[in-house]
Parts: C-alpha cells; structure tokens; sequence
C-alpha cells in the first residue's frame, strides 16, 4: 500500500468483515486505536528483541535480518505518527481527537526506551496500575480516564 491512511482504511475494513460475521447489530470500534495498540505491542517485541543480541554478534547473518526488520519497524511507526499528527490536525467542520494511554502494572519495570517509543511514535503515556491487587479499583480508573476523553460517554465495561 502506498500509505498508512490506505492500510489503515483496508485493515478497517476486513475487520469489519469479520466482526460482522460474528456481531448481530450494530458494531463500533477504532481501527486507528486497534493498530495504535498493535503498534505499542511492535514497539515493545522490538526492545524485547534487540536486547537479546549482544555487539559480538554484530556480524552474524540473523543480527542483519534483525536490524533490517528494525528499521523497517521505524519507518512504519514514524508513519504511524505522521498519520496521527495528520488526522489529529484541528477543522471547523467536525472534531476527532484521537488518544491512547498504557496502563501498566505498577509492579513491572517498563524499559524508559520503549516508553520514549510509545510517546514518540504512539502519542501515549503510561500510568502505572495495580492490577494484582486493585482490579476493580484500576477498571473503574481506567473508565474514567476513557470518559474523560470521550466527552464523558459510557463505556461497554461500565454497562457491565
């Protein structure tokens, strides 16, 4: 495809496709959201994988590979941003705002250069949670903070 708006549009619309296959009514959901989240995922096996080769193998064929699939993980997120500075841009005609958020666990150490990906790239931050321990506590800080950003609309787990 020759942009993200493109894939973004056609990985919309084969998801469609399939929710609507197992959905009866109406469905809504957030391409855009969906490839952000996969996206932060991308970021995250990435650093997962780049530490698990050290500089001696800097010459070996499969730290090559790694490093060409690096790069192109780059460009498709540096993408990934363009297209959400492109979208995001202000209109009188109708508002979007689009908004990501990583809510961690408080007790895992997230690596700072993943983070600084996930703000660069993502537009998103992450607010340590305690899931072990506050479940119900972090769910309901969770919905409020997708409240918060959605002009104060329900949420499906709120319904709940």
């Amino acid at each position: 495809m020759d942009s993200p708006g493109a894939a973004y549009t056609q990985f919309g619309f084969s998801l469609f496709q399939k929710l609507n296959k197992i959905q009866d009514g109406n469905i809504f959901f957030s391409p855009v959201g969906i490839s952000a989240a996969i996206g932060m995922l991308i970021l995250e096996a990435r650093e997962a994988a780049s530490m698990l080769f050290s500089e001696k193998d800097a010459e070996g064929s499969k730290v090559k590979t790694e490093e060409k699939m690096i790069d192109k993980t780059e460009e498709i997120h540096h993408q990934f941003q363009e297209f959400l500075d492109e979208i995001g841009k202000p209109t009188s005609d109708f508002e979007l705002k689009i908004t990501n958020k990583l809510f961690g666990e408080k007790t895992y150490l997230f690596l700072q250069k993943y983070l600084d990906y996930v703000e660069k790239y993502c537009h998103a931050s992450l607010e340590p949670v305690d899931f072990v321990n506050a479940a119900d506590e972090t769910r309901k800080k969770i919905n409020s903070w997708v409240e918060s950003q959605t002009n104060d609309l329900e949420t499906e787990a709120q319904r709940a």
